[in-house]
């Protein structure tokens, strides 16, 4: 799952290169094993595992950083196939501890107890994911059966069939929310897991979601054939966030319910977002976060918006709030997991306006 990195702050890109450099002292075979290319991805992974740290730390949540923990060790699992479960479990404790001892060599001393916080907690949720086994399958949805049906289009490389099922679900009546939300959103979730399950590849998980694309666009006579309704929306995934199925889904519903939607789509600088305020002076403006390494520049994002146009209504929504209530912290007006219920809550808000 590809994204652009975040920029590190000096103190916390010092802590990554201490990281990066103590395993590979402490680990000569280490040193002799990799090529360049693979110390390049060791780094990485080294930074991402910052990123994720700095994140917890600056937003003063532990959930983020506890999650990412569960996250990781539910992800290396199945990628070291080749080691025990036990093992993967102390590599990761292991890490956590080596982050631990080099934080007190260059982080400021204020910050290091809510740093050995977050760390406590990740080695807990490690050892909880790893006493809880494997997680479950999926759990049944209203749609199973088209999920499934989509799903197995796009991981057989079927793109015909799964172009026609779009069609085809419209044709049988399926409103088309639910195609967007409960089928098709589902069904990328799924990939999305299976891609973390080891089970597809990151070049398959990119296919399906090329393709899901081209399958929505066959629906726009329908989705921009709606009568207008003097609204607009403005939808932007923050920053350098590169997911935006869920914010290409949102313009597309508000679109079909008859507002002007100005969409920014992925990797939209903050300076760009304000901008784009300004020069379209839209009803709401809606902003999208995936990888939580994103949240803190969406909350500048946010504060800056509602200092320079304290009337406009603000939304946040996407993977990246989910299982926390960070959002409610944020001078927003509205935080939800889907568009669905963004638009209710849009229509509401017009009923109070009119």
């Amino acid at each position: 799952m590809s994204l652009l990195n975040m920029e590190q702050s000096p103190e916390f890109q010092k802590l990554t290169e201490e990281i990066y450099t103590s395993q590979l002292e402490n680990d000569k075979g280490l040193r002799e094993q990799l090529d360049e290319r693979a110390r390049q991805k060791m780094y990485q992974d080294v930074k991402y595992n910052v990123d994720f740290l700095y994140t917890a730390l600056k937003l003063d949540h532990d959930e983020i950083f506890e999650k990412y923990a569960r996250w990781l060790y539910q992800l290396l699992c199945p990628l070291m196939s080749y080691c025990s479960k036990e093992r993967v479990r102390d590599i990761m404790v292991d890490h956590y501890e080596l982050i631990r001892s080099c934080m007190e060599k260059v982080i400021q001393e204020n910050k290091r107890p809510r740093l050995h916080r977050l760390l406590d907690s990740a080695v807990r949720a490690t050892l909880d994911e790893f006493e809880a086994g494997v997680p479950s399958e999926f759990s049944q949805k209203k749609y199973e059966k088209e999920i499934n049906q989509y799903l197995n289009c796009l991981l057989q490389s079927n793109t015909n069939r799964a172009m026609g099922l779009i069609s085809e679900y419209v044709k049988r009546g399926i409103p088309l929310e639910d195609i967007y939300v409960e089928i098709v959103s589902e069904s990328m979730s799924r990939v999305g897991e299976l891609w973390h399950q080891n089970r597809i590849s990151v070049d398959m998980e990119h296919y399906c979601t090329s393709i899901t694309q081209m399958a929505l666009a066959q629906l726009y006579p329908i989705v921009f054939g709606q009568e207008r309704r003097d609204r607009t929306v403005l939808v932007a995934c923050v920053g350098s966030e590169l997911h935006e199925m869920g914010a290409r889904t949102v313009a597309d519903i508000f679109e079909y319910n008859g507002w002007d939607s100005i969409y920014l789509g992925a990797a939209v600088p903050a300076d760009a977002i304000v901008s784009a305020v300004a020069a379209h002076s839209p009803d709401l403006a809606a902003l999208s976060v995936t990888m939580p390494q994103h949240l803190p520049l969406c909350k500048d994002t946010v504060a800056r918006l509602r200092n320079l146009y304290p009337e406009l209504r603000i939304a946040v929504g996407g993977y990246a709030f989910s299982g926390t209530e960070i959002w409610k912290d944020w001078d927003i007006d509205v935080y939800t997991q889907d568009a669905r219920e963004l638009m209710k809550w849009a229509e509401n808000i017009l009923k109070t306006e009119d």
